[in-house]
């Protein structure tokens, strides 16, 4: 007699086997790393060993590659890939309350029609009979006066609902604007936020496919960034943010929108731009940065040399978004090999000359 085939196991104790493993791998990681482990962060840390998000697990391999790991980017990046979007929560509100507004509206419109068809019963009772009957003629008459005037007045306050209505809509769609521009501006340097970039580089390589339009993407760095604020503190390192966004904003133009990338990191998608073009504007962004003066505005103590190092990169035929942006990056860290204070295209690196670093 043949053995019995062995049970196969439970798929609950398994699920929960494995669910504890990237527990364990999570609470590891925050020690290795020494984050704080509050529940944002050990959740990415979870997601990130489970496998379920590549997105977030890319982020994450590119900062340990960097040694970038630190509270700052979990916080960031808690942001891009946990935290609900703020204008969600507002609409919801702002349905809630529209919805409330125009039952009233329409509450007062329906009161409206049914003294409208009061009225016209009214009417209908001025019949060849009523008129041939001096009592009923007068009560009918007394009815329609009365008709007439609660029409006048609800009428009145009718008007005066669907202003205040209208106010109240036209205040909600303020604070929806409000609620949108909030989740798509990123709050330190008003400049568009890395979602805000990744939807339009989104569009641009779609348009790009369907048209044959070439795109180019600008990946720009604060060299020394981490210096600034070890020497000068984080409020200094944020105005040099600050004064580096209004910068590169002020020396494109209209040619596009800056949107800040990451920590000290700026990116600019562009379309209808081509190589030599990119590489042209890349190099006056460079110039507009370094010719900045930048000093302590309590001592006048003047910083170093503020210089970027910039990646460039021309979207390939058939390449997504997420290429184009490995390869942009790959040429803005060769920037930073090769002496930082040029750009570095997919192709070749431009070097102008050192600049000073601070001391």
């Amino acid at each position: 007699m043949a053995a019995p085939m062995p049970r196969p196991p439970d798929p609950l104790p398994m699920a929960m086997t494995m669910a504890m493993t990237h527990a364990r791998a999570a609470f590891a990681s925050l020690l290795q790393f020494s984050v704080p482990p509050v529940p944002p962060f050990y959740a990415m840390w979870f997601e990130y060993h489970a496998g379920t998000r590549p997105e977030l697990a890319s982020a994450l391999e590119a900062a340990m590659a960097q040694g970038a790991v630190d509270e700052a980017l979990m916080r960031e990046l808690s942001v891009r890939f946990l935290d609900p979007l703020p204008e969600f929560e507002a609409l919801g509100v702002a349905l809630t309350q529209l919805s409330g507004t125009l039952k009233e509206a329409l509450g007062t419109m329906a009161s409206h029609g049914a003294d409208s068809a009061a009225f016209s019963d009214a009417l209908e009772e001025l019949s060849s009979d009523a008129r041939q009957d001096p009592q009923q003629l007068r009560l009918t008459l007394v009815r329609l006066a009365e008709q007439a005037r609660l029409m006048t007045r609800r009428s009145r306050e009718m008007g005066y609902r669907i202003a205040h209505s209208s106010q109240q809509i036209e205040a909600l769609r303020t604070e929806l604007e409000d609620a949108r521009h909030d989740a798509e501006t990123d709050a330190l340097t008003g400049l568009g936020n890395r979602r805000v970039f990744d939807d339009r580089l989104r569009r641009l390589v779609r348009e790009a496919e369907a048209e044959g339009l070439p795109v180019a993407l600008i990946l720009i760095d604060i060299d020394h960034f981490k210096l600034v604020n070890d020497r000068f503190g984080h409020p200094v390192g944020d105005a040099l943010l600050r004064r580096t966004a209004s910068t590169l904003t002020a020396s494109l133009g209209d040619r596009g929108r800056v949107a800040r990338f990451g920590g000290e990191e700026f990116a600019i998608a562009l379309s209808r731009v081509n190589r030599a073009e990119a590489v042209e504007l890349a190099g006056s962004l460079r110039q507009a940065v370094a010719a900045q003066s930048f000093a302590l505005r309590t001592s006048g103590t003047r910083l170093g040399d503020v210089t970027v190092s910039i990646g460039l990169a021309m979207l390939r035929s058939g390449e997504d978004e997420a290429s184009l942006v490995e390869r942009a990056d790959a040429a803005l860290y060769r920037a930073k090999q090769e002496g930082r204070n040029r750009c570095c295209t997919d192709e070749k690196a431009t070097a102008p000359k050192p600049a000073r670093v601070w001391s």
